[in-house]
């Protein structure tokens, strides 16, 4: 062995103290030899004494086996000496085929617990380890049928979660387009509302020019349609603000793709027509004013 596998050992060393004192319960009655303490004699030293203790515990093993045997042997002969004494026989007495099968009977018998070999006590036993394996199968099915049950819930969960998760990557896709038709929406109302103002205006002062301008009858005649006018206006305008609070509740609820699309386009084509309404009724007043002028 060289100085470098020494080095290496040398976690693994055995201290000289407890390698003397081996080797004074080795060699005696007779007395230890001398021995030089070097690095490489106290490895070596080291291994001899691990292996002689290794050695020392097999035979403990060894020895504990064998009186384990011999107990066993011992009751199964007591076993067959109370099964044989009734009958005032000796195992010696026996064939060699009864003398087996009442050795197995015997060993049957130990293996089961029983005190005797009674026919009674085996068909107990039998009755017993019967009852117990049915009741083993029984909570093997019920454990195959939770371990059925949990993996269809898994796999009902991760079908939810796969759904889930292609919708969230669609409505992600497809959150800016929403969002720019809301806003479009939005400015829309806001277009639209405006001009409902500066048309209102505009009515008011028809109206005071009608009033100011004309005779009684035909004042009260283009006073009576510009009220009509004003509550055509109104109606829009409630109209508008109506549309303008579905717009607020629509982008304050998660986006869903095909429902938003629909209600934008509804909404467009109302915002739509509600203009074109608008144009048309101060289109009329101005017409009907001009007329009357």
């Amino acid at each position: 062995m060289d100085t470098g596998n020494v080095d290496a050992g040398n976690a693994a060393l055995v201290g000289w103290d407890v390698l003397d004192s081996w080797l004074k319960d080795l060699y005696a009655p007779d007395l230890a030899p001398m021995v030089t303490k070097t690095p490489v004699l106290q490895h070596r030293l080291s291994q001899l004494y691990r292996i002689d203790n290794i050695t020392r515990e097999a035979k403990t093993l060894v020895s504990q086996i064998q009186s384990e045997a011999t107990s066993e042997y011992v009751a199964l002969s007591a076993q067959l000496l109370k099964i044989l004494q009734p009958a005032r026989l000796a195992p010696s007495d026996l064939p060699q085929p009864t003398a087996k099968a009442l050795s197995e009977l015997s060993q049957i018998a130990v293996d089961l617990g029983l005190s005797g070999t009674r026919i009674e006590a085996f068909e107990r036993a039998v009755a017993a380890q019967t009852m117990s394996a049915f009741e083993q199968r029984q909570r093997i099915e019920r454990a195959r049928d939770q371990i059925r049950q949990v993996q269809l819930r898994i796999r009902a969960s991760q079908e939810r979660q796969r759904r889930l998760r292609k919708l969230l990557e669609a409505r992600q896709s497809d959150a800016p387009i929403e969002e720019q038709k809301t806003r479009e929406w939005l400015r829309n109302s806001a277009i639209v509302a405006q001009k409902n103002d500066e048309y209102r205006a505009r009515l008011e002062q028809l109206e005071a020019a009608s009033s100011t301008g004309h005779g009684r009858g035909g004042g009260e005649l283009e006073y009576i349609k510009i009220k009509e006018l004003d509550s055509s206006v109104d109606e829009l305008q409630k109209a508008v603000d109506e549309r303008k609070s579905t717009c607020a509740g629509y982008s304050a609820l998660p986006p869903d793709i095909q429902l938003a699309y629909v209600k934008l386009e509804e909404a467009r084509q109302t915002l739509e027509q509600l203009r074109t309404d608008c144009e048309n009724a101060v289109a009329a007043a101005f017409t009907t004013t001009a007329k009357r002028a």
